[in-house]
């Protein structure tokens, strides 16, 4: 029987503290399935501290028979998704595996994740149950934007799912082909191909090591790519607020008509004109921002601009 190659993608931008300890913990489970190889895939994307040389450490350590590990560095930072692109890129493993080298991201995991594969299924989705250093504000953030996306794509999400998954070669050969969008949402892609698909659930542990790289900031802009990849509902959102802007205006005209014709008293000029004002820019302005994100995607895809540029890879 051929032995099995599963390649794990691991993206960091400045991981420095934690980057042994976590090869550390990924070693320790996959020498416990020797019937498979492993090809680890370590994505440097653009670290200004001593990750890079961290990598090539472990690139250096050849003890361990079904471990290869390959080191890819970035010339810049070009951010998590375009990390978890080059890596999927560059696997050649039957099963990819997309894992963050922060510790909330269990490596224990991986040995279920390639069972449920072995099942039959060419996409297992992790699904977070709980974040032991989640905070308030950001769970609830989560909660709203899953609640958003899901009201606005005709595709249902996860809720709580993460960039910490499994996909077969021919869901890896999909996305190289099809799915170049600069504008990434990985874990929405992949949950849009249909396909036979599992998920599991998994608790992650507070991070150990280093601070997240990920502000809220950060998050809105996922949030954004997300839901401008995935709908179109906020393009007809403006024209039913245009719509309905249209009709109310018409009643005011209406209305003034009708005093001016029948003497009644109106109401006072200048607050009509304030208030006409103030909801008709409002409405505009809504509108053309609406509009100037998706006129942004879109000229950020027409530019075809490299989604990442590579400045060394070692095998």
């Amino acid at each position: 029987m051929k032995q099995q190659n599963i390649s794990i993608v691991i993206s960091l931008f400045n991981e420095e503290e934690g980057v042994i300890h976590f090869w550390n913990s990924l070693k320790k489970i996959l020498v416990t399935m020797p019937e498979m190889s492993f090809e680890l895939i370590w994505v440097n994307d653009g670290s200004t501290d001593g990750t890079q040389a961290l990598i090539d450490d472990v690139r250096k350590e050849n003890s361990l028979n079904n471990i290869k590990n390959i080191g890819i560095e970035f010339s810049k930072n070009f951010g998590h998704e375009s990390a978890m692109i080059a890596g999927i890129d560059n696997a050649t493993g039957d099963a990819i595996i997309c894992i963050d080298s922060d510790g909330q991201h269990p490596p224990e995991e991986i040995p279920k994740m390639i069972e449920v594969y072995n099942e039959g299924n060419d996409i297992v989705l992790m699904q977070r149950l709980q974040r032991d250093d989640s905070s308030y504000f950001k769970k609830k953030f989560s909660k709203l934007f899953y609640r958003i996306i899901n009201y606005l794509s005709a595709i249902r999400f996860e809720e709580n799912s993460t960039d910490f998954f499994l996909i077969s070669n021919r869901i890896k050969l999909i996305l190289a082909s099809n799915f170049r969008d600069h504008n990434r949402f990985i874990r929405g892609f992949i949950q849009s191909l249909g396909f036979s698909k599992s998920k599991l659930l998994f608790s992650a542990p507070a991070r150990t090591y280093g601070e997240s790289s990920y502000s809220y900031l950060s998050l809105l802009k996922l949030a954004f790519n997300a839901i401008f990849s995935f709908s179109n509902k906020p393009l007809r959102i403006s024209i039913f607020l245009s719509v309905v802007f249209i009709l109310f205006t018409m009643g005011m005209m209406g209305y003034t008509l009708y005093t001016y014709l029948y003497g009644t008293t109106a109401p006072s000029g200048y607050n009509t004109i304030i208030i006409f004002m103030s909801a008709s820019f409002s409405i505009l302005f809504v509108t053309l921002s609406i509009l100037s994100l998706y006129f942004e995607k879109l000229i950020q895809e027409m530019r075809k601009r490299p989604i990442y540029i590579i400045k060394q890879k070692n095998d």
